[in-house]
């Protein structure tokens, strides 16, 4: 896969900082997609037995429903295939309806420390998520940022593991257009792109082709019903007014604010997170 060509090509919901820096290393040919695809955390499960749950002895026993919680992670960029050290959207949502369709379980957690990713797939995952017949709990640990958070609100609650370093938000919209024609002119190249008769448009926003004041104008048109959609979904999925301006901007928001303007539930542990999801299993 060539990820200087995903990173041009793709829109994103990504929070802009992360999308810095994840460009400048992509650009530069640095990041290894072998290593990057082993270093993805595989889902597992949160046993619980006679009042008590389990995940390798690492979690405090607390009383629960007898059964199954899966925890599903969404770690790193969000992507619909996967790449980043991320598992793709597809594979989440599958993860979810199989979840759904296994008697042994009787809810679910999103474990999320994501910068958000690729618009492509998200809205699908956010629509799994919502329609999930077993309750879904998000639990933030670093940050549910951008398409992150677009997921993290069509869940049944959302718990953040801290206060002040866990954060929620970035919505809203980017493209990123990379202006290389200098450096192509400096390495000896001339590019020329030549469109058929009646394919005026095709492939303007591209990589050795300055930017235009008409095309820019054509681009941020394009994005405006992406973003109308991800904040539609965010006040459904959290009763939040799609006029609150002081969400809706692309700010990030840390569990402490965010637990008082309604973009989370509370501030917990992925215990927390597990038990949360549980006691909705009973209702």
């Amino acid at each position: 896969m060539n990820f200087t060509a995903e990173l041009i090509t793709r829109t994103w919901a990504l929070e802009p900082q992360f999308h810095n820096r994840i460009a400048m290393v992509v650009l530069a040919g640095r990041l290894d997609h072998a290593l990057s695809v082993k270093a993805r955390k595989e889902p597992y499960f949160a046993r619980i037995s006679a009042g008590s749950y389990y995940y390798e002895n690492r979690i405090t026993k607390v009383p629960t429903k007898s059964g199954l919680v899966a925890i599903i992670p969404i770690i790193g960029v969000m992507s619909r295939y996967g790449d980043l050290c991320s598992w793709g959207t597809e594979d989440i949502g599958s993860w979810i309806l199989e979840a759904n369709a296994d008697d042994n379980v009787s809810a679910i957690v999103l474990e999320i420390n994501s910068p958000g990713g690729s618009v492509d797939g998200t809205e699908l995952l956010a629509a799994i998520v919502r329609q999930s017949q077993k309750p879904v709990v998000a639990y933030i640990t670093g940050m549910a940022a951008s398409a992150a958070y677009w997921i993290a609100s069509q869940c049944k609650e959302i718990v953040m593991e801290a206060a002040i370093s866990s954060e929620v938000g970035s919505i809203g919209v980017l493209a990123t257009h990379i202006d290389a024609s200098q450096f192509y002119e400096k390495e000896g190249y001339k590019i020329t792109i030549i469109r058929s008769e009646g394919s005026e448009d095709k492939s303007l926003f591209n990589s050795v082709e300055p930017l235009t004041d008409e095309l820019l104008v054509s681009v941020r048109e394009e994005l405006k019903p992406i973003r109308s959609q991800f904040i539609k979904s965010v006040s459904d999925g959290r009763n939040i007014p799609e006029s609150d301006n002081s969400i809706f901007t692309g700010k990030m928001f840390n569990g402490k604010i965010a637990t008082t303007n309604g973009m989370a539930d509370r501030i917990g542990f992925l215990g927390d997170a597990v038990r949360r999801a549980d006691l909705l299993a009973r209702k």
